[in-house]
């Protein structure tokens, strides 16, 4: 892809200091691609701000939100991470924005009991720009019948589904709508800490 043959590729966690940081790196004329999507303003942002990959995680989000409501599972097309990353798609498709949509993060859609529950959420976004998945779900995609496996995102209809405004926040709204997210102030919180302690072991290896 013609958008990744920068001279630097710089990874920012999805969030208001990711966003601030990511200007600083663009003015130096490298390539910003965004991840530990769980907020919707910051990954729309990254849209507005010329971001070349933003990487949304449906997979935390709907962990939350069962964790929130006390349900075992959800319908595909109730999933509130499905619904997200749909957001994130439709919006970017809608205002013309290069930036590539790629989800990653997976979770158990309609409850660990039933088959072929690890892979709803991927079949269900199928179409977006690109996936991140892991090699034991490829193996579980491997095994559905082709019927299985259909493109459910496209261009033309996933664009007409946006309902939102194409802002440009300022930084004390940008905060404010920060503050109330507590779904994603709490997951990226997670994300960064896991992203942590998985450095750290690294370098206890690499030492």
């Amino acid at each position: 892809d013609g958008r990744f043959e920068r001279s630097h590729i710089d990874q920012i966690g999805g969030n208001v200091g990711g966003n601030t940081g990511g200007e600083d790196i663009r003015s130096r004329g490298d390539t910003v691609q965004h991840n530990l999507g769980v907020q919707l303003s910051p990954d729309y942002r990254g849209g507005t701000d010329g971001h070349v990959l933003v990487s949304p995680f449906p997979g935390p989000i709907l962990d939350w939100h069962k964790k929130q409501s006390s349900k075992e599972g959800y319908a595909p097309d109730a999933d509130p991470g499905f619904l997200s990353v749909k957001c994130r798609y439709a919006y970017f498709l809608k205002y013309e924005y290069d930036t590539i949509c790629m989800p990653a993060s997976w979770c158990l859609l309609r409850g660990a009991d039933m088959k072929g529950s690890g892979v709803d959420e991927i079949l269900a976004l199928a179409g977006v720009d690109k996936m991140t998945i892991p090699s034991p779900l490829l193996e579980s995609l491997s095994g559905l019948e082709s019927s299985a496996v259909v493109r459910k995102r496209s261009v033309e209809p996933d664009a007409a589904t946006c309902v939102d405004l194409n802002f440009t926040f300022t930084e004390e709204s940008y905060a404010t709508y920060w503050e109330t997210d507590e779904c994603g102030k709490e997951k990226l919180k997670d994300g960064i800490d896991a992203f942590t302690t998985e450095t750290k072991n690294l370098i206890k290896i690499l030492i």
